[in-house]
């Protein structure tokens, strides 16, 4: 793959020209598993909170993986955290079916402060569900605006389409999507599928980022 950290500035302005950036929340997500799509929003998310005047978070949605939490290096050293995610409000993870006493797994997501300066990521807390509890994405409104009151950019990593549909549930919540693709493995067919997915769950495509070592490094197509 192409450096992605050297090619993110273009991903920064167009998604600054269509959102206005500050609490903005946007996506990445792919069709493949092998395409990039954690490596790049991991490079973005570390644009983001170098550019940040209070936080960036990085938000995993492959709850099951070793994922961001691991590949930011928290096994080694020791993040600051957890902390809670659900700033007083319904998220948009929910544990089913309830326990007795209601609850629906809120702490199931966490975040922790990692060791680059105003980045923070997500890390699912299994301990916070009870043994019969399946943990599901939905849509959540008033927990984004709540997010975007208090983080100054939000990237969420989306799992490959292939995997899981959970990004396709939080697409009409999220200011922008960036799709991503492989330039060596996928071809137009498969980057229209794409977009015609998020857009028909109420999404707004920003883009394409394509990686692959026979590709120009990394490019931005803007699309609405």
């Amino acid at each position: 793959m192409g450096s992605i950290q050297g090619q993110m500035n273009g991903v920064w302005s167009a998604v600054a020209a269509a959102t206005g950036g500050a609490g903005a929340a946007v996506m990445f997500v792919g069709a493949k598993h092998d395409v990039g799509i954690s490596e790049v929003a991991r490079a973005f998310a570390e644009l983001a909170a170098e550019r940040a005047a209070k936080s960036a978070w990085l938000i995993d949605l492959d709850f099951f993986g070793p994922g961001q939490f691991s590949a930011l290096g928290g096994a080694q050293t020791g993040f600051k955290g957890p902390f809670d995610m659900t700033f007083g409000v319904t998220p948009f993870w929910r544990a089913q079916p309830r326990t007795p006493d209601g609850a629906q797994g809120e702490g199931a997501v966490v975040s922790y402060k990692t060791t680059i300066p105003k980045l923070y990521v997500s890390r699912f807390n299994r301990a916070a569900l009870a043994g019969n509890q399946k943990l599901q994405v939905m849509p959540a409104p008033d927990y984004w605006r709540a997010v975007r009151r208090s983080v100054d950019l939000t990237i969420v990593d989306a799992p490959p389409l292939e995997q899981s549909r959970a990004g396709l549930a939080l697409a009409a919540d999220m200011d922008g999507i960036i799709l991503v693709i492989d330039g060596n493995k996928s071809d137009v067919r498969e980057s229209i599928d794409l977009r015609d997915e998020v857009v028909g769950r109420g999404g707004r495509c920003l883009g394409i980022v394509v990686t692959g070592k026979m590709s120009p490094a990394l490019s931005l197509g803007r699309k609405r």
